[in-house]
């Protein structure tokens, strides 16, 4: 299974946002990262608690979903209920 960082990156690239437009999607969200830590997080330098891990999914996700597609990033409690 790939890292939740990895799933996190490869979303946004296959979305077309740049680290700029999905921190304006996080920050809408209530995100506290600064973009510089958005991007970080993405680089796999810094690792977000569940909650900004989770409001970053939700960023993407409502992309997804805006596309019509599905919401293919999981959350941090999806992790557990797969054990």
């Amino acid at each position: 299974m790939a890292e939740p960082i990895d799933d996190l990156e490869q979303a946004r690239q296959l979305l077309g946002l740049t680290v700029s437009d999905l921190w304006l999607r996080y920050f809408a969200l209530g995100g506290m990262y600064t973009a510089l830590e958005i991007d970080a997080t993405l680089f796999g330098a810094l690792h977000p608690n569940d909650h900004d891990h989770d409001m970053l999914a939700v960023a993407l996700n409502e992309c997804f979903a805006a596309a019509g597609g599905d919401h293919p990033i999981p959350y941090s409690g999806d992790e557990l209920a797969d054990r």
